[in-house]
């Protein structure tokens, strides 16, 4: 399976890569074959994409796709074009393919996507700071960024927006402690709060204005933090904060 998902990847990034810019019609949910195939790979491999490598356009792939070009300041359609793939091709080759020392005299780069994707955003380590502000004050050591836990609070605050509620049971992924385990997490305690602002100190704000949330902020058993900062809903923008334990 795994060889199996590269070699298409990898045949993908060929084509860009000999092509320069490869000529896409428009995909989305419903769409079926190798071209799907090969974007769930990528996808999946650069942390995007946590459905199956089967190449049907559903909605999960449709939600990777979505958060995907969320994170990368493209219009977040939830569909592949021409910009999309361009995008996922580069994101995928930075990550997997090895950088030639000195690359021959005639060969282009490819063309590099708006904005490569920082471990966490600046408005995911802005609340961040905020929270350890906060804990600082009452005495308690400060968290620590755990960027696998951001990706997946990530995933969490894509799925409110995508299938419109606001609550901790994931009518895709469950309890936040069943998504923890399931995205590879491990923890001996955990906790998440949940936000729906259109800025993080206003966010920060009402979660401190909170009881239950603010004792999540201030509680001293937890030493890892995990932001996801995602565009949309009701509100402009989801928070999700994942906390944890070791």
């Amino acid at each position: 399976m795994h060889t199996r998902i590269r070699v298409a990847a990898l045949a993908a990034i060929t084509l860009f890569l000999v092509l320069g810019h490869p000529t896409v019609h428009g995909f989305g949910k419903g769409a079926s074959g190798p071209d799907v195939y090969a974007v769930q790979a990528m996808l999946k491999s650069i942390g995007y994409y946590s459905g199956p490598i089967d190449g049907q356009y559903g909605p999960l792939t449709e939600r990777g796709v979505r958060l995907f070009q969320s994170r990368y300041g493209l219009p977040a359609t939830g569909a592949v074009d021409t910009q999309t793939l361009q995008s996922i091709l580069w994101a995928y080759a930075e990550a997997k393919i090895p950088q030639r020392t000195q690359p021959p005299a005639k060969e282009q780069p490819p063309a590099q996507p708006p904005g490569k994707v920082p471990s966490i955003s600046t408005a995911e380590q802005r609340m961040v700071n905020l929270v350890n502000q906060e804990r600082q004050k009452a005495g308690l050591h400060g968290l620590k960024v755990n960027t696998e836990l951001s990706r997946v609070a990530r995933f969490k605050s894509a799925d409110m927006i995508e299938n419109d509620y606001f609550a901790h049971e994931s009518p895709t992924y469950g309890s936040p402690f069943d998504m923890m385990r399931n995205f590879g997490i491990t923890y001996r305690a955990a906790a998440e709060n949940l936000a729906c602002n259109s800025s993080v100190d206003a966010a920060h704000e009402a979660l401190m204005n909170s009881p239950g949330h603010r004792a999540n902020i201030l509680n001293a058993t937890y030493t890892e933090i995990g932001v996801g900062i995602v565009d949309g809903g009701m509100c402009g923008q989801m928070y999700t904060q994942m906390f944890i334990a070791k």
